[in-house]
């Protein structure tokens, strides 16, 4: 064989084997990187999806599951505040809720605090930068996702729907 035809055989395997190396790259990232949250069985899976007019502070909740209170929220860890558009996805197990059927009556009471303050355990925040959602009431099955999308702004307020998660809010 010529030197010629080493070259363009060596040349050949380098591009080659380049051009393998990024279409490999390209399905993990797809694969580890695009793929939607499903909830398994034992829980379910909600995506609060902030179709607002302006970043929020936290979205905090009290809820019953079946009657029995709990209470909890949203924010990011590094401290600053949820963007419009954004979607935070949160779940909650059927060991967590105490619960052993396949469904669960839930009612959300949600309240948006406008701007970034530090989280509190007993959710206690000041009412000027406090707005209060109408609650909402569905039953969840384990193993669904829900869509829970929040709309308007600090200064018109906000309205709040829930449906069964469809994958076109992430």
């Amino acid at each position: 064989m010529s030197k010629k035809a080493k070259i363009i055989v060596i040349v050949a395997c380098v591009a080659g084997a380049l051009l393998t190396a990024l279409v490999a790259a390209f399905v993990v990232r797809e694969w580890l990187f695009s793929r939607e949250y499903v909830p398994g069985d034992d829980e379910f899976a909600l995506f609060f999806v902030l179709d607002t007019e302006e970043d929020v502070g936290l979205i905090v909740f009290d809820y019953t599951a079946n009657g029995r209170k709990f209470g909890g929220g949203v924010s990011n860890a590094d401290r600053t505040p949820l963007k419009k558009g954004e979607v935070i996805i949160d779940t909650r197990s059927r060991e967590e809720l105490e619960c052993e059927g396949t469904t669960v009556r839930l009612t959300y009471e949600l309240r948006i605090i406008t701007e970034y303050v530090d989280p509190n355990y007993e959710n206690i925040y000041p009412e000027e930068i406090t707005r209060r959602l109408q609650p909402v009431s569905w039953t969840a099955a384990f193993g669904t996702a829900y869509d829970v999308v929040i709309t308007g702004s600090k200064t018109k307020g906000y309205t709040v729907t829930v449906s069964e998660h469809t994958g076109e809010a992430s």
